[in-house]
């Protein structure tokens, strides 16, 4: 008999064993560990660049909150259930053709918990900022009931269109342009792939000149807003177009000086007759020698007619000079070559509507940004509003140059806030400038100021600056004299 009782005793202990643990967890126990338990709600708010701040619950991927920040500065509020982890993210140009999502990192974590112990508070992280560096988001604010529990590279089901990742870019090639404006100063062309594993390959490269050698398994990464990094140059950052037809990157070259490249991704056919140049080109130009007189800008307006080109004059740094005209071929692959000029190398776009040139003129480099005029395309103010990268490489006097990468927000009436601004002697302060369009030409209105140098210090001459908005209006080129000798040349990628 007693043998039998045994053998229902211990069933028994065992399930109030289980029923005693699950109460003393329940009401907080365990050492000080936070509670699973949900039930409660917390509100959290701040403020960001973008439009967007987005929730998602850790364990289901799935989103539990989307909140649209309003006002000036953008700020929103969600309130979420506790009891939970959750990853955040900031997403810019939502609901367009453009829109980047950036994770909210805190050191290294993306994952935060939010137990009972937030039921009723309120969070508040402050600025949540893209870092273009990292393509990552960082808030002002460290918030102590926001618990860091890792990092989570998973991408919600309903972020993954927005989401970059380097599947984009694998079994690629794409066609770049570099300017160098110090260091060893020139220019260099080739053809970057991306093979099968995502790693970098830079073939037929020429540099002022003459073939170099091939740079292969460079071991490219790509964050979840399209940020293009290198893990072994800590100077490299690139920015990818939404559409994935451009990249633009400023980095330190090798030789040590500030350089800017521009990639367009290669593919289609262009005909040999020179008609795919036929029309009416806004162009972009700079100039990088050895001190602000070699150096400077220049822009216009040019014609072709098949592979003739000409103008009626140019406006320069220097001011205005006459026209001339020019006689240009293309290949098949949509290379441009100059007649009498073997240096000039040409790379249009796969929509034929930009070029992109190098070549070296009175033994100074140049680089050249071309955008086509299209019939029926018409340009306002409001057509820059939204969020952009910026990247800038200056040339001019030995102070003023460097390269510049930052974030740049701008609203309906022009007005462009630079933030995050990060340049090759270190942080550069944020701004505030004023720009207008009309047919697809910038101008700028105000003092100016603030960032020269490629937005690097050193102000700026507002009569100076002009720039060109491509057809997509989803990059904006410009160059303007900073005042102190330098001559910035600036890429906003949407």
């Amino acid at each position: 008999m007693s043998a039998i009782m045994g053998k229902h005793r211990t069933p028994f202990y065992i399930l109030l064993v289980v029923m005693l643990s699950v109460a003393f967890a329940a009401c907080g126990g365990g050492g000080g560990g936070s509670s699973s338990v949900s039930g409660g709600m917390v509100t959290i708010q701040g403020s960001v660049p973008g439009t967007v701040f987005v929730a998602v619950d850790n364990a289901t991927n799935l989103e539990v909150g989307r909140a649209t920040a309003t006002g000036s500065p953008k700020t929103f509020s969600m309130n979420v259930p506790t009891g939970t982890s959750y990853r955040f993210y900031v997403m810019e140009n939502e609901g367009t053709g453009n829109s980047r999502v950036y994770p909210m990192f805190m050191g290294t974590n993306n994952v935060f918990e939010l137990d009972n112990t937030a039921d009723g508070q309120v969070i508040s992280l402050g600025m949540v900022s893209p870092d273009i560096g990292t393509g990552k988001a960082t808030p002002a604010n460290t918030p102590a009931l926001m618990m860091s529990r890792g990092a989570n590279s998973m991408v919600p089901a309903s972020l993954a269109g927005t989401a970059f990742s380097m599947d984009n870019v694998k079994g690629t090639t794409w066609g770049y342009n570099t300017m160098m404006t110090s260091g060893t100063m020139g220019w260099e062309h080739g053809t970057l792939s991306f093979d099968s594993s995502g790693l970098g390959n830079m073939t037929g490269i020429v540099r002022n000149g003459s073939s170099v050698a091939s740079r292969v398994n460079i071991p490219y990464t790509m964050s979840q807003s399209g940020m293009l990094l290198n893990p072994g140059d800590n100077t490299f950052q690139c920015v990818v177009s939404r559409d994935m037809s451009v990249m633009v990157a400023t980095f330190t070259d090798g030789t040590g000086g500030p350089a800017m490249m521009i990639g367009q991704k290669r593919g289609g056919t262009f005909a040999t007759d020179g008609s795919d140049m036929t029309g009416m080109w806004q162009f972009q130009r700079m100039t990088a020698g050895s001190d602000n007189t070699s150096s400077g800008w220049a822009y216009g307006t040019m014609q072709f007619v098949s592979g003739s080109a000409s103008f009626s004059s140019m406006t320069t740094n220097a001011g205005v000079v006459g026209g001339g005209s020019f006689s240009f071929s293309m290949d098949a692959n949509g290379i441009m070559s100059k007649a009498e000029d073997p240096s000039f190398y040409g790379v249009m776009s796969m929509d034929k509507r930009m070029i992109v040139a190098t070549d070296t003129n009175g033994g100074n480099p140049e680089l050249w940004v071309m955008m086509k005029t299209t019939t029926g395309t018409t340009f306002a103010t409001s057509d820059m509003m939204g969020d952009w990268v910026m990247h800038s490489v200056s040339s001019g006097n030995s102070g003023s140059r460097g390269w510049t990468y930052g974030h740049s927000v701008v609203d309906a009436s022009g007005n462009d806030t630079f933030s995050g601004m990060m340049g090759s002697g270190g942080s550069v302060p944020s701004s505030q400038m004023t720009f207008m369009m009309s047919g697809g030409v910038m101008t700028m209105s105000g003092a100016g100021g603030g960032m020269g140098g490629g937005m690097m210090g050193g102000g700026l001459v507002p009569t100076t600056f002009h720039g060109t908005m491509n057809g997509a209006k989803n990059l904006m080129v410009s160059n303007y004299t900073d005042g102190t000798g330098g001559y910035p040349f600036s890429i906003q990628v949407k």
